[in-house]
Formats: structure tokens, sequence, C-alpha cells
């Protein structure tokens, strides 16, 4: 019977290897942080790391730019129906899509060091690049587990005809090009430009107001609200795991790369899925 599974599916195995794999590695990383918690009293040191006051004009300006867009995407979120479906989206409105994510993210973060403030006043350090990179791989391994479990438990509220419109177009058209643009856009422009506006901006924004133990459960609230009630109860857990080492570290690459490979997982994903005959 495994025999036949092989050779009708493969698709099946390559998805048990690759779940397997991610467990396994999150098993470690809870571990090694239990451990650590034991004998420092935390799972992540504290950054000494200066950190912007968000007090100046192109400061403000940026916050109160970001506060718009946040308001609007979650606007538009809440005016569709519950069972309104998403359509896929086009190749070049992505490409479009992409080229605005990183364009905005670049004037936003320019005006943010533009009064000669150092880059790592916004958590985009140069210094310890492995251990940063290093983070954000464990960073996505401890959230493997909570993820698993929030998916799992709005898997009753959640459909094909309610998927996301970057996975149903996956789907639709499993071709090089279109995988491509797809994975350019959930990969690298999405996080790029969302970890700006949500962990950099707004949650460094109102850690001057509200201490963490507020500032990031609202955030994540946020973050997850704006994706819609089904994924959003499901990104809840990621999105306090992207605060916490936004808070810890303030660096800004490892959210990024945390943010980054729990995309890529889910195309992957997507991708091994067998298409149905």
């Amino acid at each position: 019977m495994l025999n036949s599974i092989v050779e009708t599916e493969p698709r099946v195995i390559a998805t048990g290897y690759l779940l397997a794999l991610l467990f396994a590695g999150s098993a470690f990383v809870w571990g090694q942080l239990f451990k650590r918690k034991a004998v420092e009293k935390t799972f992540l040191t504290l950054s000494e790391e200066p950190r912007a006051r968000w007090n100046s004009i192109p400061e403000l300006l940026v916050i109160v730019l970001t506060v718009f867009m946040l308001s609007l995407s979650l606007m538009l979120r809440f005016l569709k129906t519950s069972s309104e479906e998403q359509p896929p989206v086009s190749l070049n409105s992505l490409v479009q899509h992409i080229f605005f994510n990183i364009s905005l993210s670049l004037i936003m973060a320019f005006a943010l060091v533009s009064n000669e403030r150092p880059w790592s006043g916004i958590g985009m350090r140069l210094n310890h690049l492995r251990e940063q990179l290093r983070l954000g791989v464990y960073g996505f391994l401890a959230a493997v587990v909570p993820m698993t479990i929030s998916m799992f438990a709005t898997l009753p509220f959640r459909g094909a005809e309610n998927q996301h419109s970057l996975l149903k177009q996956l789907m639709e058209s499993p071709d090089v090009a279109t995988v491509s643009i797809i994975a350019v856009t959930a990969v690298i422009a999405a996080p790029l430009f969302e970890e700006l506006l949500y962990r950099v901006i707004l949650q460094g924004w109102l850690s001057t107001i509200f201490p963490a133990s507020v500032a990031i459960p609202l955030v994540a609230a946020l973050f997850a609200s704006v994706h819609g009630w089904r994924d959003g109860l499901a990104l809840f857990p990621l999105a306090l795991i992207l605060g916490y080492v936004f808070h810890r570290q303030h660096s800004y690459l490892s959210v990024v790369v945390i943010h980054a490979l729990f995309n890529a997982t889910m195309l992957t994903l997507q991708l091994l899925t067998p298409t149905p005959t």
C-alpha cells in the first residue's frame, strides 16, 4: 500500500517529510528555549541598541501614513461580506504590487533616517548578521507548533471558497512564471513591507506609549484582523512571536526572515497539495 502511495502521489510523501522536519526543528528550538529560560529567566535577551523615539517630524509623518494605510486595509476587510470569495489576481497586478511595496518601504525607511539617525535605531542593523538570520530561523521554527494548533482549530471556519487569492492563483496556474512572481510577492515583498509597517513603525511607536505587554498583542491583533478573521485567528500566534522577537532583539532582519519562511512554507505546502482530477 505504501508503494502505491509513493508511485501515485509522491507529493504526499514529500509533504510528510517536510512536516516531520519542521516539527522536529520546532521541538528542538522549544527545548533550547525552555533550558535558557530555566537558567536566565527569559527566552531572549533584551537588545541594548538605541531605539527611535518617534518624536521627529519625519517619524510622525511616517506614523500617520502607516496608521492611515492600516486603517484603510482594516476598513476594506470589514466591508467584505463573510461569504465573499477572494478572486485570483492577475500577474500584472502582482508585479505592480511588488514594485509598490518595495518602493514605499524604501521611501519610508529613508524618511526615518533622514535626520542622520543610524539605521540601527529602527532595527535595521548590519552587525551580527549571522545571529540575526539564526534568530529568524529559530523564531520561525518556534512558531510551527502554535501555528499548527491554531490552524487546525480554525479549519472548520476555513474552506477553498475563502482561501487566500495568491494560493488560489497558485493552484489554478502552477506554471513557472506564476510560481516565480507569487514567490517574490509572498516571500520577499510582503515580509519586507509588512514587518516595516507593523513591527518597526507601529510597534516601535506604540512601545514608547505602552509597555511591551500591551503593544505586542495590540499590533498582533491588528495584523491578524487585516488578514480576515478566519486567517487572522490562525495567524495570531505567529504575530505574537514576531512582536516578541522584534521587541527583545530589535532586529528587522530577524522578523522578515520569520515572516518569509512562514510564507515560503505555506506556498510549498500548497504546491505539494495533490491537484483534484
